[in-house]
């Protein structure tokens, strides 16, 4: 917390601290294997640009970015044993404490970083068979495009998902498109191109910019696939040959069912396979 390694336990922020009591904050989910974070890079340059659309001090990441080259995250893993395992690494920023009410005032950010083990045997599971999703309608996340700590719609997609006895849920909008996951961007295989819903400059509209979306469209043009960023509809997961989901932890996990229908053929696809290796 604020550069310091800190029990469980005493890692605590103030009532007043503008994340807990408005969302006023951003994070961003990693993952670490053998001591390095996957996509360092990639996840701290969103992180930034999250923090200037919402009017963050410039520095606001200047403490974090040091402590890292410093070694800060090994020293975490370290103290959690996980330097040669494969780690979940969480990166909270809020705008700080705060208790005059809604308008910012000046104050340091807090800044707060947590490590956890992954269950590599699930996520292997999820790889190898696929997942299974239903699609939720009437609520999508705020801000789509920023990573923010307002994740209500995502908390409440999940556990519908899950009550449903799927793995994911996916947010479909008011005309019909397909928008994202709870926790992953959606990639459907249709006439031999690989299409995933566009991100937009304004962060009211289209879906978040995932670093691993990113790797995948980088990664499926060099291996020779056609990909499009284009409007993707509900009608489309019915009619497409395959379709899978990418987050920072999954890696790229075939999608092969959706509200209890087949996608595709309902096993997972060569385009998946294909990334999965690339990967």
């Amino acid at each position: 917390m604020n550069g310091s390694i800190v029990p469980e336990n005493r890692a605590a922020v103030s009532v007043f601290d503008r994340g807990l009591n408005y969302g006023d904050g951003l994070f961003e989910t990693m993952k670490a294997a053998g001591g390095k974070v996957e996509f360092l890079k990639d996840h701290l340059s969103r992180l930034k640009k999250g923090l200037s659309l919402l009017g963050f001090p410039a520095g606001s990441l200047k403490a974090l970015e040091h402590d890292i080259k410093d070694g800060a995250v090994q020293r975490l893993l370290k103290a959690n044993g996980l330097q040669v395992k494969t780690a979940y690494l969480r990166v909270t920023v809020t705008r700080g404490t705060d208790p005059d009410g809604h308008l910012p005032k000046k104050s340091g950010p807090t800044v707060i970083m947590a490590a956890r083990p992954i269950d590599t045997d699930y996520i292997s599971r999820l790889r190898t068979h696929g997942v299974s999703a239903i699609s939720l309608r009437g609520y999508c996340p705020v801000l789509p495009g920023i990573k923010s700590l307002n994740y209500l719609p995502s908390v409440l997609g999940k556990a519908e998902a899950v009550r449903s006895g799927a793995v994911e849920g996916i947010f479909i909008g008011p005309d019909s498109s397909i928008r994202e996951g709870t926790s992953s961007n959606i990639f459907v295989v249709s006439g031999g191109v690989l299409l995933t819903p566009p991100v937009s400059s304004d962060t009211a509209e289209g879906v978040l910019p995932g670093v691993m979306r990113k790797a995948v469209i980088r990664l499926a043009i060099k291996k020779g696939v056609s990909v499009r960023e284009a409007r993707v509809c509900a009608k489309d997961l019915r009619s497409c040959s395959e379709a899978f989901l990418t987050n920072s932890i999954w890696g790229v996990v075939p999608l092969i069912s959706v509200d209890k229908k087949k996608v595709g053929s309902g096993r997972p696809g060569e385009v998946a396979r294909l990334m999965q290796s690339a990967l």
